[in-house]
C-alpha cells in the first residue's frame, strides 16, 4: 500500500484530516493529519515522504501556567511512514511497511 492510499485510509476510516505540511520556503512539504479522540486527546501524524514520519498522541488541554511549553504525558513515534501510521488503522493482512 502507497502512501497516497494510507492517507486515504487515515482519512476515511480514521477519521483524520488533512492539511499540507510546509517547509521553510512556504512550499509543501508533506502532510499534516489530525483527530480529536473521545476522551480528551489528539492524534498527530505529520509525513514528509514514505521514509520519513512522526506520531503524536496528546492531551487536547492546555495548561494555562505555561500555554508556550509542548504537552506532557503524550506517545510519539517516529520512522517510515507505514510504519508509524499501522497501528492507528487495522491494515490488511500481509502489508508490511
Amino acid at each position: 500500500m502507497d502512501s497516497a492510499e494510507l492517507i486515504e485510509r487515515l482519512r476515511r476510516e480514521g477519521g483524520f484530516r488533512l492539511l499540507p505540511l510546509l517547509g521553510n520556503t512556504g512550499q509543501v512539504a508533506g502532510v499534516h493529519l489530525t483527530r480529536f479522540l473521545p476522551g480528551g486527546h489528539l492524534d498527530v501524524v505529520q509525513a514528509w515522504d514514505e521514509r520519513w514520519a512522526t506520531y503524536a498522541r496528546l492531551p487536547n488541554a492546555l495548561d494555562t501556567a505555561t500555554p508556550f511549553l509542548g504537552p506532557v504525558g503524550g506517545t510519539i513515534r517516529s520512522g517510515p511512514f507505514s510504519r508509524v501510521v499501522a497501528p492507528l488503522l487495522p491494515l490488511q493482512s500481509g502489508v508490511v511497511g
